[in-house]
């Protein structure tokens, strides 16, 4: 039970936390992106999905830097990458 608490909490977290990543990309908020971004890196360490850590660790370089262009880059490899675990992650929060 505590398994699938964890990825449900997890699933539902990252898709909340992308969108408003987007949005603050959109409004080029880039200290917001840096702290959005490593913090669902933090959970996302915390259940194993170590493409979307690496994406936000992206993302969170383009943050600092104040780069659109990778900025752009990095949260469509992030989208990527919580689409490619959903399946997975979303079995395991069924059970």
């Amino acid at each position: 039970e505590l398994v699938r608490e964890l990825y449900g909490t997890f699933s539902d977290f990252a898709a909340a936390q992308v969108a408003w990543l987007d949005r603050l990309a959109a409004a080029n908020a880039f200290d917001g992106l840096h702290e959005g971004a490593r913090v669902l890196r933090i959970s996302a360490r915390q259940v194993g999905v170590l493409e979307a850590v690496e994406a936000c660790e992206r993302l969170e370089a383009a943050a600092l830097a104040q780069d659109r262009t990778r900025v752009s880059a990095s949260l469509d490899a992030l989208h990527d990458e919580l689409a490619a675990a959903r399946p997975w992650v979303d079995a395991l929060a069924a059970g």
